[in-house]
Parts: C-alpha cells; sequence; structure tokens
C-alpha cells in the first residue's frame, strides 16, 4: 500500500482558451472540474497504475465535504481525509496562448502543529495494519511554522519506521528547511530548475547547469532527486547514479497535475521492483499522458505504455556534460 498526505486539498477548474485579455471579459466554456491537491494527484496515478492507495490529509467545510463525495465516487483508493475548519481551497489552471499556464490558488485552511502531529499518529495504526511500502507528502501547507514538513518526517521516522520511504513533492522554505536539516532527508525530492534555484540561492536557466547540482551536498542522504525540466525532460540522482531522461515531443492539453503524475508513477514503480531506468521512463510517460487530459492525475495506460518506448533515459557519469 501506499499512502498519500495532502495537507491543503483543492477544487481544481481547468480553462483553456485562445488567448487571455488582462484587464477585459474573457468568456470560456465549462471548465473540466476535479479534484486535487499533489498527493491525491500523485495517488490518483498510482492507483490507476495498479497500486493500493490510502488518501490522507485535510478537508474542511462545505467545499471539503464536496472534495470528499468527489474522491468517493471515483472508487480508486481507500479515503481517510480528516476534517479542519474554514473552507478546502479552490484552485483555478488556465491554458491559453500556445500553452501558456496560469493557476490562481486560494491559501487553503490553517493547519495547526497538532493536527499535523496527530495526523502522523493516526499513520501508525495504518502501517501497523497494513502492508505500508512508502508514505508521500506532497505539496502546499498553509501553516505559520516553515518546519512543519520536517517535524512530520521526523515523527514517522522516530515513532513509525526509520526505513520507510518517504517522498515528500514539497517547495519553498518548507524543503529549504528539510535539505539543511542535520537530522533526517525526506527519501525522495522533484524540484523544477525554478525550484532548484531558490533552493540554492543561485541562478539556473537550463537543464545543463541544474545537472551540476545533482551532487550538491544538500542532497546527501536522499536516495532519489528529480529534477523536472520541462519539454527538456529531467534529471534524475538515484542512488549513486545519474540519469538524463529525453522525452518526446506531444500534443498538450493541460499540464497541471502532470508532474504529480509523475510522482505517481515514480512510486507505483518503486513499490513493483521496476529497474532504475524503468522507473524513470514509466514516471515520465504518467505525466506525459496527464498533460493530454484535462483532469489532474489522469493517465491512459495505453498511452504510458507508447510513450515509454519513446522515453531515452541515459546513465551519466558525473565528469560528462549532458548534451
Amino acid at each position: 500500500m501506499i499512502i498519500t498526505i495532502t495537507m491543503n486539498p483543492s477544487l481544481d477548474y481547468s480553462y483553456i482558451i485562445p488567448h487571455l485579455a488582462l484587464g477585459e471579459t474573457n468568456r470560456f466554456a465549462a471548465p473540466v472540474q476535479s479534484v486535487g491537491g499533489k498527493g491525491i494527484n500523485a495517488g490518483r496515478t498510482a492507483a490507476l497504475s495498479g497500486s493500493e492507495v490510502l488518501l490522507t490529509g485535510f478537508l474542511a467545510g462545505d467545499q471539503g465535504q464536496l472534495v470528499a463525495q468527489y474522491l468517493q465516487k471515483e472508487q480508486l483508493f481507500n479515503v481517510a481525509m480528516q476534517k479542519t475548519t474554514g473552507q478546502t481551497r479552490h484552485a483555478i489552471s488556465i491554458m491559453h496562448d500556445q500553452n501558456f499556464h496560469t493557476e490562481i490558488v486560494e491559501e487553503g485552511p490553517l493547519i495547526s502543529d497538532q493536527e499535523a502531529h496527530t495526523l502522523i499518529d493516526q499513520l501508525k495504526e495504518y502501517v501497523a495494519k497494513e502492508n505500508v511500502q512508502l508514505i508521500c507528502i506532497s505539496g502546499s501547507i498553509n501553516s505559520q511554522n516553515e518546519c512543519i514538513y520536517l517535524d512530520m518526517l521526523k515523527k514517522i521516522r522516530a515513532e513509525i519506521s526509520e526505513t520507510l520511504p518517504v517522498f515528500m513533492d514539497v517547495s519553498g522554505k518548507q524543503l529549504h528547511n528539510l535539505l539543511t536539516s542535520d537530522s533526517y532527508k525526506p527519501s525522495f525530492i522533484k524540484p523544477n530548475i525554478p525550484e532548484l534555484a531558490e533552493i540554492l540561492g543561485t541562478s539556473l536557466n537550463t537543464k545543463e547547469e541544474a545537472f551540476e547540482q545533482l551532487q550538491n551536498p544538500l542532497f546527501d542522504g536522499i536516495d532519489y532527486v528529480m529534477i523536472s525540466c520541462g519539454s527538456q525532460g529531467a534529471l534524475c540522482k538515484m542512488k549513486d547514479e545519474l540519469y538524463d531522461i529525453e522525452i518526446p515531443k506531444i500534443a498538450v492539453r493541460n499540464t497541471t497535475g502532470s508532474g504529480d503524475a509523475s510522482v505517481g508513477g515514480f512510486m507505483h514503480a518503486i513499490v513493483s521492483g521496476f529497474t532504475p531506468e524503468n522507473v524513470l521512463k514509466y514516471s515520465m510517460a504518467c505525466g506525459m499522458s496527464n498533460a493530454q487530459h484535462g483532469e489532474v492525475g489522469i493517465i491512459n495506460p495505453k498511452k504510458v505504455a507508447e510513450f515509454q518506448k519513446q522515453i531515452c533515459v541515459k546513465k551519466i557519469q558525473p565528469q560528462e556534460c549532458i548534451a
């Protein structure tokens, strides 16, 4: 079983329009509506891939009740979301002007440290009863504690397991504080190039520049570091091996959730025992398939299999340059 933790789920509305005119009235066709949040999206992809998935996290207010109903209707996973105060957020994604991607995302309900710690306490029961192979904490959190994700990781390691893989697809100060900690590190992270530059406090603009940072000491102790490079594919450090992943050009409908789908594919491939090269191919193929859907975290297994054959994974020595 894979457990995903989404501290800030959302009700997502995806719009597609040829041109977005700022300061003017824009008329759209009805949006594609779906439940989002990085952990939910990744869990959806893993479930569609064949993994057993349990969704946890927080929902709030009338919006939260609606999200819970939608998740149950999907019949893809077990749902054990906890209630909190406030309202579950909306997230609006607009694809426009030749694949420009604009997002309008609400802050979401404020989560206290005690609520976060209680959620980890509840995880103990699932790990004790089920064959849990991996825990994934993904996405944003509205918290006054910039180390809350680090605190959650410490609690998992101290009270649940020192060895169970804990994937963390998070960003900003929460990720920075995870990486600069002298205690525990997550098993997996997935920054894109701008996020990587922010973490390192430097300027990075190209895949080649990002590759030079794969062995940065900040990543010591992390089993898997995947750097998303958009249409250029990705870079990945898997244990002591470095990989360059190139993907083909495809028709894109909506890129929202594609990175999350890649995480979901990566999780499924890891718990299924895929070889490193096939882990990377499957992960990227899931992201590509999701980009062809309006919904987030959705994949087409036939397309995933087709894309896997077109993805090039190359093992690189540290002293090499990537093309």
